[in-house]
């Protein structure tokens, strides 16, 4: 199974590992996701980049959102592949030049599909998604490659938006489980970890 090929291919070449890591939320986790690591390998990059593609292909978007900085690599080539513009919200107004927080030309009205690439509690899209908003914009669907299943994407649909991911964390270990890369162990671990770490809320 192609998808299969690919979250292997994730972990052998370190976008996925398990170990003992400190999120940005000062929580520790057993498991990171560093997609970062895989725009490094085109045959990965493409791939993922299609099966994005494809997925958002039927909301009948004007333009792709990026944001500031890991997911602009992804929205760029998301953009390329639909034929379609791309802008990125900053995480903070430059203090030059024209001081924007949105980068490229977004005119009202404008359907978006605002992405990122991985999503733990939701609040950088959340923040996106109304940026986008308050410059005219109709975010019509939120997308990101991985959930870390920790209640991300229902924030986001509490925002009243369409939001999905290609994969989620369990998924992916049931791969690496299925194909003897990781233990039953490792699994529950990371089950007992998502299930003490859910959040409540993505505002």
């Amino acid at each position: 199974m192609l998808n299969e090929e690919l979250i292997i291919d994730l972990y052998r070449v370190g976008a996925i590992k398990f170990g003992r890591f400190k999120l940005t939320s000062g929580i520790e986790s057993p498991f990171y996701i560093d997609l970062r690591l895989a725009i490094t390998y085109p045959g990965i990059y493409k791939r993922l980049v299609k099966l994005m593609a494809e997925s958002l292909s039927a909301f009948n978007i004007d333009v792709v959102t990026g944001i500031e900085t890991a997911s602009i690599p992804w929205a760029s080539m998301i953009a390329y592949e639909l034929n379609k513009g791309i802008v990125y919200v900053r995480k903070e107004v430059k203090e030059h030049g024209t001081a924007k927080l949105i980068e490229g030309d977004l005119k009202t009205g404008m359907r978006v599909a605002v992405i990122d690439d991985v999503i733990t509690t939701g609040n950088s899209i959340i923040r996106a998604i109304r940026i986008v908003r308050d410059h005219g914009g109709d975010v019509v669907v939120a997308a990101v490659f991985i959930d870390r299943e920790q209640g991300g994407l229902n924030a986001i649909r509490r925002e009243g938006i369409n939001a999905f991911a290609l994969f989620s964390v369990i998924d992916m270990i049931d791969v690496l489980v299925n194909n003897g890369l990781v233990s039953n162990e490792l699994r529950n671990s990371v089950i007992e970890y998502l299930v003490k770490n859910r959040v409540s809320t993505g505002a």
